[in-house]
C-alpha cells in the first residue's frame, strides 16, 4: 500500500491581513495579492510595529527603540525607512492609506487589519501506536520544513538515511517525523535505537525484539519477514554508524523482501545500498557574521532562537538587547548550528553568563558541559560525542583529522595534502582521509565555488586540535599551515590576480589571523609573521580593517630586515605603505607625524614608486586637513619623480594629486585639466597596485573632485554623470574605503542640486550606514552633517543641529576638515533663515577658527553667507560689499555656480532697496552663461527670481 503524503503542517503561523496585502511576521514576508513585496528590513521592523498597534499613535523616539534597540540613530534616518514603507504599499487602486503622521506626535497604522490563525494538531489526534515509540524530546526548533520534507521522500522512494555529524538533531527529526507519519501507518512504526547495542550480531535481534516479536533461530529475519508481509510499517533505525557493514545489510535485506515497509535509518555516514536515498541534515540556519542585525532579526535565525528556549529552561537570564542576542548569534555560528552544542552552551549560561560561554568555546571545557542526565551516553557531552564518532575513523583518518584542526575557515584537497602530508600520509591517504571524514560527518563540504572547500565544525577542530597536542604535533603543523598561506597568499600577489579572484582571499582571514599570531607568538616564526603580513595587508585594507592592519604593520616593521645599504626591501615598502594608510584613518595620527615620519621613510625607500604612494599619502592628508598649499608642494614634486618614470602608473598619481590640492585652492581650470589627464592616462593595472597598496582608489577620488569641479564650473548635470560613474567605478573593488568615498561624493552633490529631497536623505542614510558598518568615522561624520542640512532645506533647524553637532564632532576628531567651512556656512544660513541670528553668528564663528586659508574652493560661498549675515544684522552696504566679493571671488575661479547663488542674494538685496532693473541687468548675464542643469534647485531659484523682478 502506498501511503499519502501528509499534506497539513505541524506547526501555523499568523497572518495579518489588510487591503490587498498579506504580513507574514514569522516569515518576515509582504505579500499584495501573493506576489512578495520587496521591503528592506529596517522598514519590515517598522511595520511589524505599527501593524502591532494598528489604530494607535506610536512615537517617533518609541519606534526607534524597538527598530534600533541601543543604538543611536537619527529620527531623519527613521523618516526615510518610513517614506521607503510608504511607497512599497502604495497600491494606485483609489489611493488606499495606511500610515499616517501625527504631527508632533509619531505616526499610526491606520487601515483595518484582519488576523487569521489556526490550532496545532496534538497527540489526542493520533491513533495509538501499535510499536512503543519513545515521545518526542524537546520543542523542535527550525526543522518544520525539513521534516515535512522527509516525509514526503520517505513515503515515495521507501527508504531515506539521514546523514549529518553527532549532535545534530537527527534523533529528534526522526521522532518528529515517525510521530507525524502515525496515521499514515495506522500507527506501525517501529524505533530502534542502536547506540546500545555493541555487537555487530545483536544488530537482527534487536530489530526483531522491538516489533515484540521472539528471537528463536540464528537468523531472525525470515520470521520478521513473515510477520510483517503485507502490512504498511515503518522501521526507524537510529544512531547506526558503529554497525555501520550490519545495518547496511540488514537495511538492504528487509528493503527487498518487504515491498510495504518503509525504511528511516540515521547515521553519521552512508549505508551505501541500493534503493537508498540520502538525506543530509543540515545545520540549524545560523546569523551571518556583521553588525547590521537588530535583535528581532537574529530571533528569526533557529539556532538563535533555541540557543535562547535552552538558556531559559536552564534558568539562564539574557536581555533581548540586540548586544545581547548578538552574542548569542555568534555564539551559535561557531557553534555550527549544532542542535547538541547549542543546547549545552545555552545550558551554562546562568553559571558563566553570555561573554563567558563565547570565550571558552574554543577551550576543552566547552566540551565537558553536561547535558541531559536521561540523554543516550554519547550525547551527555560535547567531549562524549566526538569520542565516539573519532573511535570509529582508522588510525590514518584520526591522524588527517588532527592535522587539519590548525584550518580554521576550511580547506581544498590541495591545502589538505600540503599541510597534513607527511610521516605516512601522501597525497592519496591524505585525499583518502578527507573523503573518509566527510562520509563519515566530521568534516563538510561546499562544492559551490569552482573547487571544493572542506571544514571542520568548530567543536570537532576543537577537539582535534586537543589530539594534535597530545601527540606533540601541534607546533609542526602550525608552522606547515602559515607556510602553506606564506605560499598561497605569494602566489596570489605575484599572479596579479584579476579582482573577483583577490577578493575571495577575503575568506582566508581566520587563517591568517592564526597563522600570524603564531608566528609572532612565543614558539613562532617572525620572520614567516613578515612575510604573511606583508603579502596580506591589502586584504585588510580592502575590509576598512585599518586598526588591525596597523596593528601587524608595527609588528612586522620592527622585525623586518633591511638591505644591506639600509634602504627598505620591497617587502618593507610594502608594510610601510600599508601602516601608513592604517595610521592615516585612524585618529591616533596627526598630519604633522604624518609628514615628518614620510620624509623619514623617504631616505630609506628606494626611489620607486612606493616613494611616490608615501607622498600621496602624505598629500592627501594634508588635504582633508586643509593644508592645501602643503598638499600642493608634495604634488608638484611627484610630479617632477614622475617625469623620470616610463611607467604612466606614477604620472597619472602625480596628475590627480596635482588635480585634486588645485581643486581644493579653487584653481578649476587647472585642476580640471590634471584631474581629466589622470583619467586619461591611467591604466588598470596600476590603479589596482594602488589600491591594493594602501586601500585607496585614486579613479573614485579624481572623478569625485572631477564632479565637483565641473558643478562649480556650472554644469550640474555633468557632475550628475559623474557621480555615476564615481559609484560604478568603486562598487566593483570590494574595498569599503573607496565606496565610502564614493558614495560621500555622491550625496554631497544631489544635496547640492536635487530637488528630491527624499530621495537625497535615503542616500544619505545608505552612506552613513556604509561607513558606520566599516566604522569609517570621516564619511559619517559628513553623512550626518549632509542629513542635518537637508533638515535645514526642509526648514527643521531644531532638528538639524543635533545631526550636525555629532557630524562635526567625529570630523574634528578625525581632522577631516575638508567639507566642514561649506557645512558651517550653510548652517549659519539656516540659522539666519529661522531667525536665530545668535546661532548663526557663533557658527560662522566656529567656521572662522578653523578655516585656515584665505582663499579656496568655498570661500565665495562663505563670503557670500557673510554677506547674509551682515543683512540680517541690517548692515546693507556691508551686505552688498560681501555679495559683491563672492561674486568676485567667483568669477575669478571659474565658480559660476557659487557666483549665482551671490548674484541671486544681491539682486534680491537691491530689489528690496528699489532697484529691480539693476537686480535684473546683474543676474540675467549670470543665468544665462548656464547650458544646462535648468531643473537643480539653484537655477529653478533663479529663473523664479527673474520672473518676479520682470514684473
Amino acid at each position: 500500500m502506498q501511503t499519502a503524503i501528509p499534506t497539513s503542517s505541524p506547526r501555523t503561523q499568523e497572518v495579518v491581513s489588510f487591503g490587498p496585502f498579506q504580513l507574514f511576521p514569522a516569515e518576515r514576508v509582504l505579500k499584495k495579492v501573493d506576489e512578495a513585496v520587496k521591503l528592506g528590513s529596517r522598514a519590515f521592523d517598522i511595520l511589524l510595529v505599527l501593524v502591532e498597534h494598528a489604530g494607535e499613535v506610536v512615537g517617533q523616539r518609541e519606534l526607534i527603540a524597538k527598530v534600533w534597540p541601543g543604538v543611536f540613530v537619527e529620527e531623519v534616518t527613521l523618516r526615510v525607512h518610513i517614506t521607503a514603507l510608504r511607497k512599497a504599499l502604495e497600491t494606485g487602486e483609489g489611493g488606499e492609506r495606511y500610515l499616517t503622521n501625527v504631527p508632533g506626535r509619531g505616526y499610526c497604522f491606520i487601515a483595518p487589519t484582519s488576523r487569521d490563525t489556526a490550532g496545532l494538531p496534538t497527540a489526542d489526534d493520533f491513533p495509538e501506536a501499535h510499536y512503543p515509540l519513545p515521545p518526542l524530546l524537546v520543542q523542535m526548533v527550525g526543522r518544520d520544513k525539513i521534516v515535512r520534507g522527509i516525509c514526503r521522500k520517505l513515503t515515495a522512494e521507501r527508504f531515506v538515511t539521514i546523514v549529518g555529524p553527532g549532535g545534530l538533531g537527527k534523533t529528534t527529526v526522526v521522532l518528529s517525523v515517525a510521530h507525524t507519519l502515525l496515521p499514515e501507518f495506522f500507527g506501525a512504526v517501529c524505533f530502534v535505537e542502536l547506540s546500545p547495542v555493541s555487537d555487530p550480531r545483536l544488530l537482527a535481534p534487536a530489530v526483531v525484539s522491538a516489533f515484540g516479536l521472539p528471537v528463536q533461530s540464528g537468523d531472525p529475519i525470515p520470521g520478521l519477514v513473515s510477520h510483517l508481509r503485507g502490512r504498511p510499517v515503518l522501521l526507524i533505525l537510529d544512531g547506526s554508524e558503529h554497525l555501520i557493514s550490519e545495518a547496511a545489510v540488514l537495511s538492504e535485506r528487509l528493503f527487498a523482501e518487504l515491498p510495504q515497509l518503509h525504511l528511516l535509518v540515521t547515521s553519521r555516514e552512508v549505508l551505501r545500498v541500493g534503493g537508498e536515498n540520502v538525506y543530509r541534515l543540515s545545520p540549524l540556519e545560523t546569523p551571518p557574521d556583521g553588525p547590521g542585525l537588530t535583535a528581532a532579526e537574529l530571533l528569526d535565525f533557529p539556532a538563535v532562537k533555541l540557543f535562547l528556549q535552552r538558556a531559559t529552561t536552564s534558568g539562564g537570564q539574557i536581555n533581548l538587547t540586540d548586544q545581547d542576542v548578538k552574542i548569542a548569534g555568534n555564539i551559535c555560528r561557531k557553534l555550527g548550528g549544532n542542535a547538541l552544542a547549542i543546547e549545552l552552551a545555552a545550558g551554562r549560561v546562568e553559571a558563566y553568563g553570555l561573554q563567558e560561554i563565547a570565550r571558552l568555546l574554543d577551550t576543552e571545557f566547552a566540551l565537558r558541559w553536561p547535558g541531559r542526565r536521561t540523554a543516550p551516553p554519547r550525547h551527555q557531552t560535547l567531549g562524549a560525542t566526538l569520542d565516539w564518532s573519532y573511535n570509529l575513523l582508522s588510525e590514518v583518518e584520526r591522524t588527517i583529522l588532527r592535522r587539519l584542526s590548525v584550518f580554521v575557515t576550511g580547506f581544498t584537497l590541495e591545502a589538505a595534502y600540503q599541510v597534513a602530508r607527511g610521516q605516512g600520509a601522501g597525497a592519496e591517504e591524505v585525499f583518502d582521509a578527507v573523503g573518509g571524514l566527510l562520509m563519515k560527518s566530521l568534516a563538510s563540504a561546499d562544492t559551490t565555488g569552482s573547487s571544493a572547500r572542506y571544514r571542520l565544525l568548530d567543536t570537532t577542530r576543537t577537539y582535534a586540535a586537543l589530539k594534535l597536542a597530545d601527540a606533540g604535533e601541534l607546533g609542526q603543523f602550525r608552522r606547515a599551515h602559515a607556510e602553506y598561506y606564506c605560499a598561497l597568499l605569494k602566489t596570489a600577489n605575484e599572479a596579479d590576480l584579476p579582482t573577483d579572484e583577490r577578493r575571495a582571499l577575503v575568506s582566508h582571514l581566520d587563517d591568517i589571523r592564526a597563522a600570524l599570531h603564531w608566528a609572532f607568538g612565543r614558539d613562532g616564526d617572525p620572520g614567516i609573521g613578515v612575510n604573511l603580513t606583508s603579502y596580506a595587508s591589502s586584504i585588510w585594507l580592502s575590509k576598512a580593517l585599518f586598526a588591525e592592519c596597523r596593528e601587524w604593520t608595527i609588528l612586522a616593521g620592527a622585525v623586518a630586515p633591511s638591505r644591506e645599504d639600509g634602504k627598505a626591501t620591497d617587502q618593507q615598502i610594502v608594510i610601510h605603505l600599508a601602516l601608513a594608510s592604517s595610521q592615516l584613518f585612524t585618529t591616533s595620527f596627526s598630519v604633522e607625524a604624518m609628514v615628518a615620519w614620510t620624509r623619514t621613510l623617504e631616505r630609506t625607500v628606494r626611489e620607486t614608486q612606493g616613494q611616490l604612494i608615501l607622498r600621496y599619502l602624505a598629500s592627501w592628508g594634508s588635504s582633508i586637513r586643509t593644508c592645501y598649499d602643503e598638499a600642493l608642494e608634495l604634488a608638484q614634486r611627484c610630479a617632477e619623480d614622475a617625469k623620470r618614470l616610463t611607467d604612466p602608473g606614477p604620472t597619472a598619481l602625480a596628475e590627480w594629486m596635482l588635480g585634486h590640492s588645485l581643486h581644493h585652492l579653487g584653481k578649476l581650470a587647472e585642476a580640471r585639466t590634471h584631474l581629466q589627464r589622470s583619467l586619461d592616462i591611467d591604466t588598470e593595472k596600476a590603479r589596482l597596485a594602488q589600491v591594493n597598496a594602501i586601500g585607496y582608489d585614486r579613479r573614485v577620488d579624481t572623478l569625485g573632485n572631477l564632479a565637483s569641479t565641473v558643478w562649480m564650473q556650472g554644469f550640474p548635470e555633468q557632475a550628475q554623470l559623474l557621480g555615476v560613474r564615481v559609484l560604478a567605478a568603486a562598487r566593483p573593488l570590494q574595498f569599503a574605503m573607496p565606496l565610502s568615498v564614493a558614495m560621500t561624493w555622491a550625496s554631497f552633490h544631489r544635496y547640492l542640486s536635487d530637488t528630491d529631497i527624499d530621495s537625497v536623505e535615503h542616500d544619505i542614510v545608505e552612506l552613513i550606514e556604509h561607513a558606520r558598518t566599516h566604522s569609517i568615522k570621516p564619511q559619517v561624520g559628513i553623512g550626518n552633517c549632509l542629513l542635518a542640512l537637508c533638515q535645514t532645506r526642509r526648514n527643521q533647524f531644531d532638528a538639524a543641529m543635533p545631526l550636525a553637532a555629532e557630524g562635526l564632532r567625529l570630523l574634528a576628531e578625525m581632522q577631516y576638515e575638508v567639507f566642514v567651512p561649506l557645512i558651517l556656512a550653510h548652517l549659519s544660513e539656516s540659522a539666519i533663515a529661522a531667525d536665530r541670528y545668535v546661532d548663526a553668528v557663533s557658527l560662522m564663528a566656529q567656521l572662522a577658527s578653523r578655516d585656515r586659508n584665505g582663499e579656496h574652493w568655498c570661500t565665495a560661498e562663505v563670503l557670500r553667507v557673510k554677506g547674509l549675515l551682515a543683512q540680517s544684522d541690517g548692515d546693507a552696504d556691508a551686505a552688498a560689499t560681501l555679495f559683491l566679493q563672492a561674486v568676485a571671488m567667483a568669477r575669478k575661479q571659474g565658480a559660476l555656480a557659487w557666483e549665482l547663488r551671490a548674484a541671486m542674494n544681491l539682486a534680491r538685496l537691491q530689489a528690496n532697496h528699489g532697484r529691480q532693473s539693476e537686480a535684473m541687468e546683474l543676474l540675467e548675464p549670470v543665468y544665462n552663461r548656464f547650458s544646462e542643469g535648468f531643473e537643480t534647485v539653484d537655477l529653478l531659484a533663479a529663473r523664479s527670481l527673474l520672473g518676479q523682478l520682470a514684473q
